[in-house]
Order: C-alpha cells, then structure tokens, then sequence
C-alpha cells in the first residue's frame, strides 16, 4: 500500500530463524499517515502454530495497553482466553496451536 492510502500498514515482526515456519507476528498502527480507525490505535496478531506455548517480545509495544480483541475474548475458545500482553516489557504470549489478536486503544 502506499502511505497515501490512509490505511494502517502491516509489519513483520522479525523472530529467531529456527521458528520462523511455525510462528508468525504482524503489529498494525496508525503511525503513519491519516488515522484510520479513531477507536483503534492498533493490533498485533500472533499466529502459534508451535506445540507449546510461546511468549515473544514486540518492539514498540511496551507501555500499551494491549488486550485480546473482544470477537476472541467474548468467544467460546477457552484456551485462546489465556494469550496476555505484558505492558511491562511488550511481551505476548500464546499458547500452542493459536492465533490471538489483540489490540490497543
């Protein structure tokens, strides 16, 4: 997408080469260009498709309030319920076989 767009861009987050087919990040801001959703500052999307649960940093997200996005944490799914975001040092962890989204505002 172009920066003219006005929409969010996604990122890859960079992670260690040996886990690099069985997990993936992707952050989603608005830092750049036109705010395109004023409710929503942005997500960060975890998809564990390691058999154990996995906790990685992501650069930027210290500080915020990052939480389960509502469709994931209102749902049915329990184990998804247990991924959590630590403001402290912008870690998330996941557990096995899940993709969680979680978002700030």
């Amino acid at each position: 997408m172009h920066r003219s767009s006005g929409r969010r861009r996604p990122r890859p987050v960079a992670t260690a080469a040996v886990s690099a087919a069985a997990l993936g990040l992707m952050r989603i801001d608005d830092t750049v260009g036109p705010d395109t959703d004023p409710a929503l500052k942005g997500l960060v999307v975890v998809f564990n498709a390691t058999p154990q649960t996995t906790t990685r940093t992501v650069a930027g997200t210290a500080g915020a309030a990052y939480v389960l996005d509502p469709a994931q944490a209102g749902g049915s799914d329990p184990v998804v319920k247990t991924s959590s975001h630590s403001a402290a040092n912008g870690t998330f962890t996941v557990p096995a076989r899940t993709v969680a989204v979680f978002r700030t505002s």
